[in-house]
């Protein structure tokens, strides 16, 4: 397989599981794709509940402040971003201004 092919499976495969996403009331995920000449093989996680929509850097600008979704991180706590990164943003702990290199996957506008 192509890796032309893989991105297309991808996006038909999301479009074939919506219904049994519906059907059951769970979200599915595909995980990452390894392929080669003969064929594709990959993770698949059904979960019950409601749809997680994950942020991303577009999602945000600088000077934002937000909340860490994080079990070492105090929900109260507050950060400002400083710099958004190709993968990940930068932000500036309010209280004693130490800095941090978070995925915005983690990042809660407040």
């Amino acid at each position: 397989m192509t890796k032309q092919e893989v991105q297309t499976f991808r996006g038909d495969f999301q479009k074939a599981v919506a219904q049994l996403e519906e059907q059951y009331g769970v979200n599915i995920s595909l995980g990452t794709i390894r392929y080669d000449v003969n064929g594709l093989s990959a993770k698949m996680k059904a979960e019950k509940g409601e749809k997680i929509v994950r942020a991303t850097k577009a999602d945000f600008q600088v000077g934002d402040v937000v909340g860490i979704n994080h079990k070492k991180v105090n929900s109260n706590d507050e950060f400002e971003i400083v710099k958004i990164n190709n993968k990940n943003i930068k932000v500036k702990d309010l209280t004693n201004g130490g800095l941090f290199t978070v995925s915005p996957s983690l990042l809660i506008k407040k």
